[in-house]
């Protein structure tokens, strides 16, 4: 196991029980195309990775409260949007998800969103990552981590979600509390430590993110906060790899996610 990864789970216990991290809160960026808005027939926005032109990912239970397949694909950077698809989806939601307030949506909160009618650009994207492997090979010229989201603005006075609906932002100095799982199981969910502010409603699905080699790896998807400590959950994607081709071999476009090594992975259709 790496320096690097030893010193990020003993600071993060070092910082107690819902202290903030210390770092600068989010800031606004117009990098990472491969992050988008999903607005779900306008009721509930989620963000999600996109995964290849047909398929992207999110929370599960961003797929589950959809009130029907109607979605609206945007970007939103310094309050200018642009919208890159606009009509009916194909909404998987994984198996095994329970709504939230189980345990057990922090293993599997996890959903895929696949584009009936139209194409997104998938020529600059992140890959998915295991996690295990990755965080063990790490070394001290990496990127900690982080993550990209749509959330809504956190209220300056308070540091709390506002209602107000945020621009593409980067927050950068998420700590690693733990690695979650059911009893007799391997891992399948995460615990990240940082600053209240850091991720807000709009977040969820929302990429946690690390860089080896200058590439950005997905190895989770933001599930929910624990509102007693400044703790964010995330869904696991390495176990939920070939779920993913599953679940998409029967549409037009299915998904085969391709092993690159080093615990690295790209989807394809």
């Amino acid at each position: 196991m790496s320096t690097r990864f030893i010193i990020a789970i003993f600071a993060s216990v070092l910082l107690g029980c819902g202290a903030d991290v210390g770092v600068d809160p989010p800031r606004l960026t117009d990098d990472a195309d491969w992050v988008v808005r999903v607005v779900f027939s306008q009721e509930h926005a989620c963000t999600a990775t996109v995964l290849s032109e047909h398929w992207l990912l999110t929370a599960g239970h961003c797929v589950a409260e959809a009130p029907d397949e109607q979605i609206e694909v945007s970007h939103e950077v310094f309050g200018e949007r642009r919208v890159v698809f606009k009509g009916a989806a194909q909404l998987i939601v994984h198996p095994n998800y329970e709504p939230m307030g189980h345990l057990s949506h922090r293993w599997y909160d996890v959903g895929l969103v696949g584009l009936r009618d139209g194409i997104l650009d998938a020529g600059d994207r992140a890959r998915l990552s295991g996690v295990i492997g990755s965080f063990t090979a790490w070394s001290s010229e990496e990127e900690p981590l982080y993550t990209i989201g749509y959330g809504h603005s956190p209220d300056p006075n308070t540091g709390l979600c506002s209602g107000e609906p945020g621009s593409k932002k980067r927050y950068d100095g998420l700590f690693l509390h733990g690695l979650l799982g059911p009893p007799f199981e391997p891992a399948y969910g995460v615990e990240l430590q940082g600053r209240r502010d850091a991720l807000c409603d709009g977040d969820s699905g929302a990429p946690f993110l690390f860089d080896v080699e200058g590439i950005p790896h997905v190895f989770a998807v933001f599930s929910g906060e624990n509102f007693n400590r400044t703790l964010f959950y995330g869904t696991l994607n390495g176990p939920k790899i070939d779920w993913f081709k599953t679940a998409t071999a029967s549409s037009h476009a299915p998904l085969d996610c391709r092993d690159l090594g080093n615990d690295s992975w790209e989807c394809f259709e």
